[in-house]
């Protein structure tokens, strides 16, 4: 590999992450995840008492991020390994720098747990509205442009559930707010 490859590559990637904040936001909590899977279970609980779902894959648009989540739900559900080890050694090799990358990021981590936990879950939200709000975007186009039929009943209950869950996810960060000022 060339010298200076990988400077390039993250100048890129910073570039890109300025224009594009799930980007920056996704890499920064697969990056506290990576580096302590425990959080995981907190989050998850946490997540459930604000009625929210666990959190899954398809909370992250980026295919790396995606990966590694998925080894790190995998590595706090087995008990055989310590799940930082689990995570090291089931990551696919193709991923290496990514993983590299999001370790870097999350190095100057915050040693009170508690501050970098409240982060992550505010964090979390945040992602969830926005992909949410995307989605309800795209499908208000749809339902601009469908002037009838089955879909445009279908583009109505989506644009529905994805009121009601913007709606949750507010509700969850006012209590997240309150939370932080007892």
């Amino acid at each position: 590999k060339p010298r200076g490859t990988g400077q390039s590559q993250r100048a890129e990637k910073n570039q890109v992450a300025a224009l594009n904040p799930t980007l920056k936001i996704e890499s920064y909590c697969i990056g506290v995840l990576f580096r302590k899977p425990a959080l995981l279970y907190r989050l998850d609980r946490t997540l459930q008492e604000f009625g929210l779902s666990a959190l899954a894959v398809e909370d992250f648009e980026y295919t790396d991020h995606q990966l590694v989540f998925g080894v790190i739900r995998l590595a706090v559900e087995q008990d055989e390994k310590a799940h930082q080890h689990y995570v090291m050694s089931h990551l696919p090799d193709t991923i290496s720098d990514v993983s590299k990358d999001l370790l870097a990021q999350t190095e100057n981590l915050e040693h009170v747990e508690n501050k970098v936990f409240e982060e992550l879950i505010s964090l979390i939200i945040d992602l969830r509205r926005m992909n949410a709000m995307t989605n309800n975007i795209q499908l208000r186009f749809l339902l601009e442009e469908e002037q009838e039929g089955v879909n445009k009943r279908i583009y109505q209950e989506q644009v529905s559930q994805l009121a009601k869950l913007i709606y949750s996810l507010d509700q969850a960060k006012r209590k997240l707010s309150s939370k932080r000022q007892v």
